[in-house]
């Protein structure tokens, strides 16, 4: 695990919605029609230029099995990490390849925090690396090559 990726001092000891307002993080909720059913969110940038954003998982965020869908961790780390890019960059990406790993699973009612940050750009790509965890569990990594995307004049 990357060094950078060591739960902040600033992460809230029980999180919940209040604590994580407290301590300066935004809410956040996807704007998209793919993201908004996932629920409220929070999000924040440190100094550092790491990306974080927290939720709690619900029974909507599930499988059959009672455990958070690993669809719904990939979709989570991608958008996080699309907003690592989209901060170091100023400029929107599409995501070219994303490598995850599943390290153990999240229930109902656990706080998952996820951490993004950039690691090298290029004129046309951007590498990203993202951890989230659940408390001090890792749960999910994940590496990205995501695709810059150039501002194209929209007709009116």
């Amino acid at each position: 695990m990357n060094q950078k990726f060591l739960p902040e001092a600033s992460l809230p000891s029980r999180p919940n919605a209040e604590a994580f307002r407290d301590l300066g993080w935004e809410t956040y909720a996807g704007v998209s029609p793919f993201s908004a059913p996932h629920g409220q969110m929070y999000q924040k940038i440190s100094g550092d230029g790491i990306c974080w954003r927290a939720f709690c998982a619900g029974r909507a965020h599930c499988n059959s099995a009672g455990i958070v869908h690993g669809g719904m961790m990939v979709a989570f780390m991608d958008a996080l990490m699309g907003y690592a890019v989209a901060n170091s960059t100023r400029s929107r990406a599409l995501t070219i390849r994303l490598t995850s790993d599943f390290l153990s699973i999240a229930r109902p009612g656990d706080w998952i925090v996820g951490q993004s940050m950039v690691t090298r750009v290029t004129r046309s790509v951007v590498f990203v690396e993202g951890m989230a965890h659940a408390g001090q569990r890792p749960l999910f990594s994940a590496q990205g090559i995501f695709k810059r995307m150039r501002e194209r004049n929209r007709p009116a």
